[in-house]
């Protein structure tokens, strides 16, 4: 919700976290450490979470959190803190205690699929449509969309934001029921990028029900969770009623999610350390064998990154370089936050998931405690090699310089209008660095990049930042990667494409239009009054029509958005997650009602000035209007509000 709101916070959440620092209390005890990499004792481990976790004692917002640790095919630390409701009563209980798993789910999806692979019913190569009979994957591009391209996020499906939730699980629709409804639709080459995808990720559940012959929820029951004994796991929504009760809440439990195969799950710590053990243990656990060894091996080996040199994608995993290692992980943001990460080198995981919304007081707190964790228990040799002095050369920092467009948002959707806040800026230093200018306009977070290599950076978090140039040498693409972040790829831009310019092109329309509804408003009313009316121009009242029907233009732009903002805070607050698709629906509705209704204006404005119609004022007030109106179709056709696709 947030993200199509206020784009600029949506991104703000998104990179921020990815690029935090430690917090000072995993610093201190980072220097202070003198024990061996890798050695761990399962005392000494508690008392220093025990005192990680005590820095975030004094937020006002209550913690939940559970954390299990597994290394060697054990469990070598799991606890609750905190409480499991909201009146303070029952305490956070590891096996006991359920959490949403969030985008975490996805693993689950992604080891589904594998099995399959394995049986011989699913290819990783094949094209994901030669599987699919009720409907097709919309695809302009010749290369098709494999099932290795879902499971890697690289599919170039655009992302639909709303209309992806129901107030009510009563409401839910068959997974294909839901594609049927909406077509998939590839908006940008298959395999080239890594962006985040829900829908292709829901795709693949789909798959494993098309394939299997069974529900995509209960393949997972008799297939993952049964084996591995998870029996305080669930895909099904609404919660089953065995397990509802011991669910912290989360404030979106009373809806449900129509992608469930990349996000509905729910599961305790002890559930996942399970899961965790299967996959360090070359996909056993406990006699079972989940997964071969070389399924295994295919999911966590690199498939795509956008450098050599960076992190990249496994099949659902996202890579994680830091101190000479090499980790696995993945995060979950959905009414709870989660996190999986592995160390497969070093037989090691964990799992740590909290009650706490969407950015909140700990907001950090996952990154925060993977990055210590590792800077305690697997530090980095000593070297000599550091972020903080600039290289290469002057005139390949100038080639990268410019604006960049994050793909987050979909380009054929209206969802894309939130890219009006999304400009970020690279900028070239006096001492030969790149400074990074987050959305919005770097007013909340600006980052420092060092050259490694040509069109390679580095940040001092860790952060990698590469660019791509085409055949003729200019620079196409941004690719960020590493920090505990998911991978992002941006556009480079144009200077008359920068969101920041057609925004202040919008506003601007926006206050002429405002302020020529007061005239035509103000001077209707003004005639009516006997006095007043006499001493107006009197060209005031020739071709009332145009005036009139600018007017009416004008007042169905300023609406459109009003419509919305009226919505927003005058609706049940529990339930704008649900009801934001209408409320955008009528909003833009009336914005393409101006947008026909203005096809005529700069007709009657040839008039206005062919037969010389009221004073120079007036006429140049109104070819500002007829500007407006002029330049509003091809604006909505530049942000994909010309069709309104739901």
């Amino acid at each position: 919700m947030a993200r199509l709101i206020a784009i600029c916070l949506f991104i703000t959440l998104v990179i921020i976290p990815a690029t935090s620092q430690q917090n000072a209390y995993s610093q201190d005890q980072v220097k202070t450490s003198e024990m061996t990499a890798g050695s761990i004792d399962p005392k000494e481990l508690e008392t220093w979470i025990d005192g990680f976790l005590s820095d975030f004692s004094n937020r006002t917002e209550p913690l939940s959190l559970a954390i299990v640790i597994v290394k060697d095919n054990r469990t070598l630390f799991q606890k609750g803190y905190g409480h499991a409701d909201d009146l303070g009563r029952k305490p956070v209980i590891p096996d006991e205690t359920i959490f949403r798993a969030a985008s975490v789910s996805k693993l689950i999806t992604a080891t589904a699929v594998m099995q399959l692979v394995e049986n011989g019913k699913i290819n990783l190569d094949a094209d994901v449509n030669s599987y699919f009979k009720r409907f097709q994957i919309a695809n302009p591009y010749l290369s098709p969309v494999t099932v290795r391209h879902l499971l890697t996020h690289t599919s170039g499906i655009d992302e639909p934001l709303v209309g992806n939730a129901v107030a009510n699980p009563n409401e839910l629709i068959p997974l294909g029921d839901y594609f049927v409804k909406h077509q998939p639709r590839v908006t940008r080459p298959p395999g080239q990028q890594i962006i985040y995808s829900n829908f292709g990720m829901a795709l693949a559940g789909h798959l494993v029900e098309v394939v299997s012959g069974v529900p995509f929820d209960e393949y997972v029951e008799q297939n993952i969770f049964k084996p591995l004994g998870m029996a305080h796991s669930s895909f099904r929504q609404p919660y089953p009623a065995q397990l509802a009760p011991h669910v912290v809440p989360s404030g979106a439990d009373e809806g449900a999610i129509l992608l469930s195969p990349a996000g509905s799950m729910i599961s305790t710590v002890t559930d996942m350390s399970r899961f965790i053990m299967a996959h360090l243990n070359g996909g056993s656990y406990a006699g079972v064998q989940l997964l071969s060894k070389e399924s295994v091996r295919e999911m966590h080996r690199q498939q795509f990154s956008a450098h050599p040199k960076i992190p990249g994608v496994g099949l659902g995993f996202f890579e994680y370089y830091t101190n000479g290692k090499r980790g696995l992980f993945h995060t979950g943001r959905s009414g709870h936050q989660s996190e999986l990460f592995l160390l497969p080198e070093e037989h090691l995981g964990f799992y740590i998931v909290l009650s706490a919304h969407e950015g909140g007081e700990y907001e950090e707190l996952r990154q925060r405690f993977t990055r210590a964790f590792i800077e305690r228990y697997y530090p980095a040799a000593p070297t000599t090699a550091s972020a903080n002095s600039a290289g290469g050369s002057p005139s390949t920092k100038q080639v990268v310089a410019g604006i960049y467009r994050p793909n987050l948002l979909p380009r054929e959707r209206f969802e894309n209008i939130g890219n009006l806040g999304a400009d970020t800026l690279v900028t070239v230093n006096d001492d030969n660095t790149l400074t990074l200018h987050y959305p919005p306009y770097g007013l909340i977070k600006r980052l420092r990049l060092v050259e490694r290599e040509p069109l390679l950076f580095e940040s001092t978090e860790h952060l990698y930042v590469a660019f791509r140039q085409d055949q003729n040498g200019r620079v196409t693409h941004m690719f960020m990667s590493g920090s505990l972040s998911d991978p992002l790829t941006f556009d480079r831009l144009k200077w008359f494409q920068s969101g920041t310019l057609h925004a202040l092109l919008a506003a601007t329309g926006g206050l002429i239009c405002f302020s020529f509804c007061l005239i035509v408003l103000g001077g209707n009313l003004l005639s009516r009054v006997p006095r007043v009316g006499k001493k107006l121009p009197a060209s005031f009242g020739e071709f009332r029509l145009a005036w009139i029907w600018a007017g009416a233009v004008c007042l169905a732009v300023i609406l459109s958005p009003l419509s919305f903002v009226a919505w927003y805070f005058f609706s049940e607050p529990s339930l704008r997650p649900y009801g934001v698709e209408s409320a955008i629906k009528f909003s833009l509705n009336l914005l393409q009602l101006a947008a026909l209704l203005g096809l005529p204006v700069p007709i009657l404005a040839v008039v206005v000035w062919k037969r010389r119609y009221w004073t120079l004022i007036w006429r140049l007030a109104y070819s500002l209007v007829a500007l407006v109106c002029l330049l509003t179709v091809p604006f909505l056709y530049y942000w994909s509000l010309l069709r309104l696709r739901l």
